[in-house]
């Protein structure tokens, strides 16, 4: 079955711990975690190795059986591995002591999106983590700068506005480039309606990620004895619309007895 994440900045993006253990508490396999590139993260994440919040979300991962499935994020602009101080290896470092698969990566203005994949990918590789990158525009552009790379991508998709056949093609043409399936949380609940089946063409071994909403949530107060029953809440209902998007037509029929 397809492994089912949730990236932290949908919850409180200040405390990942948290993250975990809602995203076990809405029976979620997984999280995603931004470790680097924006100011939360670098004031979180600044002594890579050394941050004392690594001890606690490691031991909270083992205790919850919840993994690892990407960090994020490098920009393609940053040093590379000749740099002193080299914010891409301790990106990397981090996301292989989380044990991540992925890490997340953003294109650049007047960089070589290719040429930066390749040497990038090249450098994840001693990591054991593989870049995935994030398309700013047209996916097709991206799957055209991963091609002759070990990197990937991640294919956004939103339900409401998507097209089933244009989703399908999508996924044959990117093979085993294809990263990661991210899905916004708004765009997520129990009943799916049109969209039902949406992703049943997406091989098992894909994941499909529970993103940052398209429209803010309400913003909560992390003090408040309730939220992390509600967080788990909310992760179960967005967990429920992924399985309805996966739902082969096939299945589909069988629940009916058809």
């Amino acid at each position: 079955m397809n492994r089912v994440a949730v990236h932290h900045s949908v919850l409180d993006p200040r405390d990942p711990v948290a993250c975990v253990l809602a995203a076990r508490a809405g029976g979620l396999d997984a999280v995603g975690l931004h470790v680097a590139a924006e100011p939360e993260a670098e004031r979180a994440w600044g002594h890579g190795a050394g941050t004392p919040l690594l001890a606690a979300l490691v031991d909270v991962l083992l205790v919850t059986r919840v993994t690892t499935l990407d960090v994020g994020r490098i920009d393609l602009g940053e040093p590379g591995a000749d740099a002193t101080d080299d914010p891409r290896r301790r990106t990397l470092d981090l996301g292989a002591r989380l044990g991540a698969q992925f890490v997340t990566v953003r294109a650049v203005d007047g960089v070589d999106t290719g040429d930066a994949l390749a040497s990038l990918a090249a450098q994840a590789a001693s990591f054991r983590v593989r870049p995935v990158l994030v398309p700013a525009g047209d996916v097709r552009e991206a799957l055209t700068a991963v091609a002759g790379t070990t990197a990937g991508v991640v294919l956004d998709v939103v339900p409401t506005l998507a097209d089933p056949e244009e989703v399908a093609e999508l996924i044959v043409e990117a093979g085993d480039a294809l990263g990661y399936v991210r899905v916004p949380a708004d765009e997520l609940g129990p009943d799916m309606g049109a969209a039902t089946s949406l992703l049943a063409t997406l091989p098992p071994w894909v994941p499909v990620v529970v993103g940052t909403p398209r429209t803010p949530l309400p913003v909560r107060d992390p003090a408040d004895p309730a939220a992390p029953a509600r967080a788990g809440a909310f992760l179960a209902a967005c967990r429920a619309g992924v399985d309805r998007l996966l739902v082969h037509p096939r299945a589909l029929a069988a629940e009916r007895g058809e």
